[in-house]
């Protein structure tokens, strides 16, 4: 029972396929800061490549030869550490979603 609700709460991951995540994209992690005016500061920019996704949270091999696991929200924007791809990887997720409109 416990499995079945498990797996039925991975729409944060489906919504992360859908954006271009997958195993092998190589990512941007920006790590942000809350200033007093409510404005965020960039404290650190990092790089790092996909290897695994799992139904919460994937993990990743850095520059700096580290493993980390990130959650989907912060893919998706929702939390103070940013996750984005990388501008190669954004450019041919555009050129498969012109060529297969249903992705």
């Amino acid at each position: 029972m416990r499995e079945m609700r498990m797996w039925r709460n991975t729409w944060l991951r489906e919504i992360a396929l859908q954006k271009g995540l997958h195993v092998g994209s190589e990512i941007i992690i920006r790590e942000r800061a809350l200033l007093k005016d409510y404005t965020y500061i960039t404290r650190q920019i990092r790089h790092g490549v996909v290897l695994e996704m799992y139904p919460f949270h994937f993990c990743c091999r850095m520059a700096n030869g580290r493993k980390e696991s990130f959650r989907y929200n912060e893919f998706l924007g929702y939390e103070a550490r940013l996750i984005r791809l990388k501008e190669n990887n954004c450019k041919a997720m555009k050129k498969a979603s012109e060529r297969m409109p249903f992705l």
